[in-house]
């Protein structure tokens, strides 16, 4: 291999030295020479135990022997892009099997581009432009989507009717008109969407907002969404690209029993690597195929990539085995009761959300609820918790209300570990409590806020 370059060198040819803002630490990038199982090793030959796990996305662990096996073989056959391969249609398959009542499907290649798929066909089947999405939610970084996904409190405006809050620079200034709702919040998003339901398109919703930690909707909220979108005649659209088949086999609409229009999948469906999915009612979908008159546009040189479909087979017939996702609920389950166990005994108030091997730890007295309830956590908590981690040879996301993540390949001796840094971080912190607060004992209730896929409610009812 030709000699790496310094990291001083890297930022010279590339911003910041990452192709992903998000890969940034404190400033600098963390580059794996290596990686297997629940560990990544970096460029000095330090060895991490990972809660990243590519964004949520390598369930399976790095490096998974049978994902290797799979896209090795690909390799061999010398299968690339280009034309369609057995593994793209194996893969499609795969997806629709795991749905309850599933339509059609196509690939993309990122969250992002699959989003952009959605809008397209919602604009062309109801004849409208604008869209609805919650405030916390996070649907990829293009127009007109990425907004008020991490406002600030001085942003953010009243909490029954959200400001439309850019989340970078450069949008489309249509995003402007994207209508913003607070989640979990049925008579305020009721009034905000149907004060311009002729206008609406699509309500997109991500059914557990895991880029501000873990918050499940609740089941009324989106069974009312369903019920309002039928009747303005908009699409409804669940952005599982993070939950996807993690919180029950067939995602959410197998968890809440509420069936949207169109569905994104991603990350998890290949094991990390670049692959998304469009799922959604035959006659959507339809819209995109011109055998049939579709005029919707749906391509993309990379769009099922061979190798990344070689993946999605292994991963996906992992994800049909009822047996992966429990071992995924134990692990997150072991890790609430650690985090159970370190808050009460510590001043500082901690919560754990999590499930399906999604998480969070959360450092306030809150119930997380939604965005601005998530938001009440501690960053001078999270931060120390996270200076904690990296001496003990931990790689956990350093920016507040992103969320952790393990896979089936992960030990409990590396729960265990993530436990007894948390227990270091918070043992001699004063509590940010206020003197109101001081007087009020934590609810035990609210120490711990774990969500059991429905793989696991189904074990625990037999």
């Amino acid at each position: 291999m030709a000699r790496v370059p310094t990291e001083a060198e890297y930022k010279l040819a590339v911003p910041g030295g990452a192709h992903s803002n998000s890969r940034l630490r404190n400033g600098h990038p963390v580059v794996a020479a290596r990686a297997a199982g629940s560990r990544i090793v970096d460029q000095s030959g330090r060895e991490f135990v990972d809660f990243i796990m590519g964004n949520g996305a390598v369930f399976l662990g790095h490096g998974s022997p049978d994902v290797v096996a799979s896209v090795t073989e690909c390799v061999r056959l010398g299968l690339t892009t280009g034309v369609e391969s057995p593994f793209a249609m194996e893969a499609a398959e795969a997806i629709r099997s795991l749905i309850p009542q599933p339509g059609m499907v196509r690939f993309a290649t990122t969250g992002t581009e699959a989003v952009l798929h959605c809008l397209e066909i919602a604009r062309a089947a109801t004849g409208r432009s604008r869209f609805a999405k919650a405030e916390g939610a996070y649907h990829g970084w293009a127009a007109p989507l990425n907004v008020s996904t991490w406002p600030s409190a001085d942003e953010w405006g009243p909490s029954d009717q959200p400001r439309v809050v850019p989340g970078a620079a450069g949008l489309d200034p249509t995003s402007a008109s994207t209508i913003v709702f607070p989640f979990n919040d049925i008579p305020a998003a009721r009034r905000l969407i149907s004060d311009q339901a002729e206008e609406i398109a699509a309500v997109i919703v991500e059914p557990m907002l895991i880029d501000i930690g873990y918050v499940p909707a609740q089941r009324e909220f989106l069974v009312d969404l369903r019920e309002l979108t039928h009747e303005m005649g908009a699409l409804l659209i669940f952005d599982e690209t993070l939950t996807g088949f993690r919180v029950a086999r067939g995602g959410a609409r197998e968890f809440y029993g509420v069936f949207p229009d169109l569905t994104i999948y991603g990350k998890a469906i290949a094991n990390g690597y670049p692959l998304a999915a469009v799922e959604g009612r035959s006659e959507l979908m339809e819209l995109t195929n011109p055998l049939k008159g579709g005029k919707v546009g749906f391509v993309g040189t990379y769009n099922g990539h061979a190798v990344s479909a070689a993946a999605a087979v292994v991963a996906l017939r992992a994800l049909s085995d009822e047996a992966t996702l429990l071992q995924l609920d134990a692990l997150t389950r072991e890790l609430a009761d650690g985090v159970r166990e370190v808050a009460s005994t510590s001043d500082v108030p901690i919560q754990f959300a999590g499930a399906g091997g999604h998480f969070q730890i959360y450092f306030t007295r809150e119930t997380v609820k939604d965005y601005r309830s998530a938001a009440t956590s501690d960053p001078d908590a999270y931060r120390s918790f996270v200076a904690t981690c990296e001496r003990a040879g931990i790689l956990y996301p350093d920016v507040p209300l992103a969320h952790g993540a393990v896979s089936i390949s992960h030990s409990k001796g590396d729960l265990h570990r993530l436990i007894a840094a948390l227990d270091e971080s918070v043992r001699d912190r004063p509590s940010r409590r206020g003197d109101d607060a001081q007087l009020r004992p934590r609810p035990p209730d609210q120490a711990v806020v774990a969500t059991s896929s429905a793989v696991e409610k189904k074990r625990l009812a037999a």
